[in-house]
């Protein structure tokens, strides 16, 4: 496999893990099941943080010569919507997630994250114009922040400023 080969998958897996995690928490939501939720939003929080900190430390900063500054602005904004999914879900009481409002402010936020997962297969052709020395570079740091493990709200402490 080659390099590009390898980074597109590994990008398929996090955007899969994502995706289901988002799908969960949509699912538990909209049956009511407050406990699940939380477990749902805390295992999201473990698996995706990783995956975050690298797009947006590593991955983001290296497609600026191929997207324009509101295209990246913007997916760091879906990322701080996504924090805050996760940071509302936990930090929430009970009778809080089962108020009809805050389950439609939490769908929104939902369902912005699920379009960015989407929207994220049109970075793969701007990671074409990636030499393969980028890329392989990239696979790298894609490893070390795996390695690393960090939560989401752990990484999130220290929020890279958009449009630098």
């Amino acid at each position: 496999m080659g390099i590009k080969d390898a980074l597109f998958e590994a990008f398929r897996e996090d955007h899969a893990t994502l995706g289901r995690g988002l799908f969960d928490l949509r699912t538990m939501l909209a049956a009511g099941e407050i406990e699940d939720i939380r477990k749902a939003a805390e295992r999201l929080d473990r698996d995706v943080g990783a995956h975050i900190a690298f797009e947006e430390r590593e991955f983001y900063p290296a497609l600026k010569p191929f997207l324009s500054q509101e295209e990246i602005d913007d997916m760091y904004q879906d990322h701080a919507e996504g924090l805050l999914l996760i940071c509302e879900i936990l930090n929430s009481t009970d009778a809080e997630l089962a108020a009809p409002s805050r389950q439609a402010a939490l769908t929104a936020r939902i369902e912005k994250m699920e379009a960015h997962v989407s929207e994220c297969g049109e970075l793969f052709g701007a990671m074409g114009g990636l030499s393969a020395d980028e890329q392989k570079a990239l696979l790298e740091k894609l490893k070390e922040w795996r390695k690393r493990a960090p939560r989401w709200t752990d990484f999130a402490e220290t929020p890279p400023t958009p449009g630098l």
